[in-house]
């Protein structure tokens, strides 16, 4: 369907400039013109909000009822309809660490689904290729070193499918597990590891260009021995993933990688899991033990606790939307003429209201 329409906005963020008000104009699914209105623009429908990109999320381990482990091609689907009511248009099924022939199938899953609601980017696989020592809430009895042949079969089961392979550097064989993802055109992401500063940043030599949920399940911060964060805070070449939801990294925290790193270079993501996960007395998911085992909070929820810590709203956006989009070479996150027209309407509480994807309606809190 050729979907043609024009739409008068309040108040438009590419996220590169603001614009008040504004003019968006469509035409089959994509942006072809964003500007001041002019008297040439007849008829324009009136959008009662903020409009902003839709959110990109890089790490969704599943949502509500549905688990992208153990999916079916419903389930994603599914996932990708609920995604839309809370402002997000695209997002990686990420896979967490698990036996091949799981990950396999999952891989199947995602590759049968149906696009509907937020738009499926690729496949983030979060293991098993991790750390031991930092392996957060992952199944211990099934993380490994990685080798060529088994990354090789994840990476080939649907080609150009996974997008961001998270990895623990330090492990026999990751170096040369970096340098293979980035062969297939995938980013390679530094996380669930216990590598040192010097571990870290060959790591980022070999080409690693992300850092899954900076400052969890990873080595932390000390004067002495910097650790991933402090490679990852210090090295522009380097994307911090940080999940903003007010529980796995403290406010304060969230405005200081903002500062260290700027919005160009954070990926805002959800790290969201399926609520049966939730644990009944604290109410986040946690395992056991009492770690922290994913999080509840949807990736507008993580741009609400930032702006609410003091970072500017504009940068948030940028995080959520443009970087992460720019990280795995998507063409969503923005707009401007020639993106996917797929933009949310934002209330005065940074809420979503109405969801757009391909220029089309996919979700609206009012009928």
């Amino acid at each position: 369907m050729d979907t043609q329409a024009t739409y008068l906005c309040p108040r438009l963020i590419t996220p590169r400039e603001s614009i008040a008000p504004a003019v968006l104009r469509i035409s089959g699914g994509r942006v072809t013109g964003v500007g001041r209105p002019s008297r040439h623009d007849t008829s324009p429908t009136a959008l009662g909000g903020t409009v902003v990109p839709g959110l990109v999320d890089l790490q969704v381990n599943g949502y509500g009822r549905w688990p992208v482990l153990r999916s079916t091609p419903d389930d994603i689907t599914a996932i990708g309809v609920a995604l839309a009511a809370e402002g997000v248009t695209a997002w990686c099924p990420t896979i967490v660490s698990s036996r091949e022939e799981e990950r396999l199938a999952a891989l199947d899953s995602v590759a049968a689904s149906e696009r509907s609601g937020a738009r499926v980017l690729g496949v983030h696989l979060e293991g098993p290729w991790i750390s031991r020592v930092r392996k957060g809430a992952h199944d211990e009895s099934v993380l490994e070193a990685p080798t060529h042949d088994a990354v090789a079969r994840s990476l080939r089961q649907h080609p150009g499918l996974v997008r961001i392979v998270t990895l623990a550097p330090e492990l026999r064989g990751g170096i040369d597990a970096i340098k293979q993802i980035l062969e297939t055109g995938a980013v390679a992401s530094i996380g669930h590891s216990d590598a040192t500063f010097d571990e870290a940043t060959s790591a980022i030599d070999a080409g690693a260009r992300m850092a899954t949920h900076l400052f969890n399940a990873m080595r932390g911060l000390h004067h002495r021995e910097p650790g991933i964060a402090g490679a990852v805070l210090t090295d522009p070449r380097i994307v911090a993933g940080l999940i903003s939801d007010g529980q796995h990294v403290d406010p304060a925290m969230v405005v200081l990688a903002f500062r260290a790193k700027t919005a160009g270079r954070i990926a805002m993501v959800s790290d969201v899991v399926p609520r049966e996960y939730a644990n009944t007395s604290s109410g986040m998911p946690r395992t056991p033990d009492g770690a922290l085992a994913g999080a509840l909070a949807s990736l507008s929820e993580g741009v609400r606790v930032a702006v609410a810590a003091g970072v500017a709203f504009e940068d948030a956006l940028q995080a959520a939307t443009l970087t992460p989009s720019l990280l795995i070479g998507a063409h969503t996150g923005r707009i401007e003429a020639g993106a996917p027209a797929d933009f949310v309407v934002l209330d005065d509480a940074l809420r979503p209201v109405e969801t757009y994807v391909a220029g089309e309606r996919v979700w609206g809190a009012t009928a």
